[in-house]
């Protein structure tokens, strides 16, 4: 549900390896998939206690700065590439870590809390990439350590196609909107309406805040503790028809249906793939729930925090700088599965680029 905060709130904080065979998520991108456990760490040891990994087991970081693993990568086609990190973190702070392409850095992810070690969330990185041989090293910059490692996915141009998109490239790609609202929408209680929803080939956008929803599955994020407005149900349910888990899973709220727009009508329902944008870094998440139909600009604490936003119930979300795109007829499923969320909404995201 719309937690409704002052206009004033403030930005949050921004937030040699054996190849395991490749398997092609789209006609026009060559995905490969590298084991943390194959590749060279410093600091850090292998195990596999923590169900749900894959290959053979993960990296356990050390508790120091500095500790790391390097993968080594080779990519086929120049251009664009995606750097899908799966990982664990048990715990309930960020675990930043450096992410550098042949001794430059490209991005400093957060990694942050996936709840317990048992759950895995995926963080991906974009960076341009030549063809060959690549070094990906990731370095921890707390004395925490990073997470639980457990593989790299790369996601890179082969057959020309132009691999995982960018920010920058969805952005240039939603600059005008043709309004399919019947009006426009609120992005806090107290503003007024400027916020239209907007139609291209093949998806729907909006341009808006982010509030935190922190409804469904009780945990020690997502309660009445934490959350003035806390509802312990979501408007779609797990496959075993339970409410979702904000805290773990990334879902966006789109307004109920009402006069001004219905999102069933336009091939848009609960579990369907959306690409958030945010200070240049996309992650994607699922249609989850469903908020007041009067306000847009919302989703789940666990979206929140992939992108670096604040994503505290009582005072987190950001103002204004997030981007909303809705792939149309895009429904997973499982809806809580979103290592498949990511990997379908990177496929759509390229159709989206290549068809707009």
């Amino acid at each position: 549900m719309r937690k409704f905060r002052p206009i004033a709130l403030a930005l949050a904080l921004f937030g040699a390896a054996l190849l395991v065979p490749a398997v092609a998520t789209s006609a026009s991108a060559a995905t490969t998939t590298y084991q943390a456990e194959n590749a060279a760490r410093t600091q850090g040891v292998v195990e596999s206690n923590h169900a749900g990994y894959t290959g053979t087991g993960f990296v356990n970081y050390d508790n120091v700065t500095g500790s790391s693993v390097t993968f080594t990568v080779n990519v086929g086609t120049a251009g664009s590439a995606s750097l899908a990190f799966r990982y664990a973190n048990g715990t309930t702070v960020n675990r930043p870590m450096t992410i550098a392409v042949d001794g430059t850095t490209v991005a400093t992810p957060q990694f942050a809390s996936t709840g317990v070690w048992t759950t895995w969330n995926t963080t991906t990185v974009n960076a341009t990439l030549s063809a060959g041989s690549h070094t990906i090293k990731t370095t921890a910059t707390t004395a925490n350590g990073g997470p639980n490692l457990d593989s790299l996915t790369v996601t890179d141009a082969g057959g020309g196609g132009g691999g995982a998109p960018t920010a920058a490239e969805l952005l240039a790609k939603v600059t005008t909107c043709s309004q399919i609202s019947n009006g426009t929408y609120k992005t806090d209680e107290e503003l007024g309406r400027t916020i239209p929803v907007c139609g291209k080939n093949g998806a729907v956008f909006w341009k808006a805040d982010m509030d935190i929803d922190c409804d469904g599955i009780r945990t020690t994020q997502c309660n009445e503790n934490t959350d003035c407005c806390f509802q312990p149900d979501t408007a779609f349910h797990t496959s075993a028809d339970a409410p979702l888990n904000a805290a773990q899973l990334p879902y966006v709220v789109v307004p109920s249906p009402s006069s001004t727009w219905n999102f069933q009508n336009f091939q848009i329902a609960g579990g369907g793939v959306v690409a958030v944008i945010y200070n240049n870094q996309v992650t994607y998440a699922v249609v989850g729930d469903t908020g007041p139909t009067d306000i847009i600009g919302e989703a789940s604490y666990a979206a929140a925090q992939q992108l670096g936003i604040n994503p505290d119930p009582s005072n987190g979300g950001t103002d204004s700088g997030v981007t909303y795109i809705v792939f149309k007829n895009s429904t997973i499923n499982p809806i809580e599965n979103h290592d498949l969320a990511v990997s379908r909404g990177q496929e759509l995201a390229r159709t989206f680029i290549n068809n707009n």
